[in-house]
């Protein structure tokens, strides 16, 4: 199934999904979080489908946010704060972490390249995650005066201990492949190039699985893990809000803008 933004391909069972615009990084924003719902929402619906890889085009998982429309906001409203750009922003990112989240079926993150903001959640609601030796997650919220999001604050702490969640968030320390690893936010470090490949003969090994059971047991998991988690990024959004419109972002953003121009 082709889009612009993202592009499905069905092998047997399994289905690829692949975030498609390496120009902003594949960034969320407008563009890609419509079209990334949609093809979560159509593979939800086709009893053909048993598994679901997501990974991103440009060897670049996801960089999180498109920060440009930030740019062009406070450009255009001075003074006004940027706290319609991320209020907009959330409504698809909120709607795509549940859509991971309840999709009844496996979906496993192949990651390459860089994994930060959105990108990271995408990783932390994954129920399994397979990352490249060269790939890197960083949170990245910090960098620019804005607190995690998009269940971000919900997952990390559940993960690694809060201590842990404290350091990689406060610091916005990003983590090499094999700490990723030994704390538990990935399965598996897969052979150089091979992320993709690694997670679709998982994906199809979980294609020949009992499809009820599997449901059944991502259900559970997320009742023991997730109860509360619509509430709590609700309030991650609120803060959001509240920093995005604060002098300090405005200051954080346009230097983050400069550096990587």
């Amino acid at each position: 199934m082709p889009d612009q933004f993202v592009t499905t391909k069905r092998q047997k069972a399994t289905a690829l999904v692949i975030m498609n615009n390496p120009h902003t990084l594949n960034a969320m924003d407008e563009q890609m979080g419509p079209a990334l719902l949609n093809a979560l929402e159509k593979l939800g619906q086709d009893q053909g489908v048993k598994a679901v890889v997501l990974t991103g085009a440009g060897g670049i998982f996801s960089a999180g946010g498109n920060l440009k429309n930030a740019e062009r906001h406070l450009a255009k409203n001075p003074g006004q704060g940027a706290s319609p750009v991320f209020d907009a922003y959330t409504v698809w990112v909120h709607q795509v972490l549940k859509a991971i989240c309840n999709l009844e079926k496996p979906v496993i993150s192949a990651v390459t390249g860089v994994a930060s903001g959105a990108g990271l959640a995408w990783i932390l609601a994954s129920d399994f995650v397979l990352l490249d030796p060269l790939a890197r997650i960083k949170p990245g919220f910090i960098g620019v005066g804005l607190v995690a999001a998009a269940g971000v604050t919900w997952h990390l702490p559940r993960l690694t201990g809060l201590k842990k969640a404290s350091e990689l968030l406060m610091l916005n320390r990003g983590l090499s492949p094999q700490e990723a690893l030994d704390l538990g936010l990935v399965n598996k470090v897969s052979s150089p190039g091979q992320a993709v490949e690694e997670a679709l003969i998982l994906a199809d090994n979980l294609a020949h699985r009992p499809q009820k059971t599997l449901a059944a047991t991502k259900k559970l998991l997320n009742q023991n893990t997730r109860k509360g988690l619509s509430d709590h990024v609700e309030a991650e959004k609120n803060a959001v809000l509240k920093l995005a419109d604060s002098p300090e972002f405005a200051k954080r953003l346009a230097a983050f803008m400069h550096k990587t121009k």
